[in-house]
């Protein structure tokens, strides 16, 4: 995993943690990462036995639309060792805030909460309209035991996006503030 965040970290203008301006973004933030590459992580090294099905980790993922008052309106939910057609509903979502805002927005939502959990992790995400128009992502939860809580904050159209880390810390809302703030400095 370490290895593939490397590669991913060089590949990504102004690196992973850096904002990111002007383009589709994808939200790869470490657990849509590792939910992207979980079964990446357990293949072997060149020259070793092929991987099988039981060395892939089992990823669960659910989403829920609601609206303002927090009635659910659509679900997706799935579970894989190794995505299939019927995943990438989920796999999408999570991929692009302009899909997840859109997705939310046509099923007349305000809001979509997903808990993704696979070996070592369990994290929740919350995506958010936020009263100025913006949108804030919050992904809260532990990976390999160390506790997680970042996220990003993003224009309505989803184009534009500024992450926030608290480092596990319970509270992020001066965090979200300055990220706020300099998406709307852009």
């Amino acid at each position: 995993m370490s290895q593939l965040l490397e590669h991913f970290e060089d590949a990504t203008p102004g690196g992973f943690a850096g904002d990111v301006e002007g383009m589709r973004i994808p939200i790869l933030t470490a657990i849509a990462l590792a939910t992207l590459t979980a079964s990446a992580s357990a293949q072997a090294p060149a020259g070793t036995a092929p991987v099988t099905e039981a060395d892939l980790r089992l990823v669960k993922t659910e989403i829920t639309i609601a609206d303002a008052a927090g009635t659910g309106l659509k679900t997706l939910a799935c579970e894989w060792r190794e995505p299939q057609e019927d995943d990438r509903q989920c796999l999408r979502f999570q991929s692009d805030p302009q899909v997840a805002f859109e997705a939310i927005e046509e099923a007349g939502g305000v809001r979509a909460d997903q808990h993704t959990v696979f070996d070592g992790a369990d994290m929740n995400i919350a995506y958010s309209k936020r009263a100025d128009g913006t949108w804030l992502i919050r992904s809260k939860g532990t990976i390999d035991g160390k506790p997680m809580h970042f996220g990003r904050v993003c224009t309505a159209d989803g184009q534009k996006c500024v992450r926030w880390d608290v480092d596990g810390a319970k509270l992020a809302q001066k965090s979200v503030k300055a990220a706020a703030s300099k998406l709307r400095k852009k």
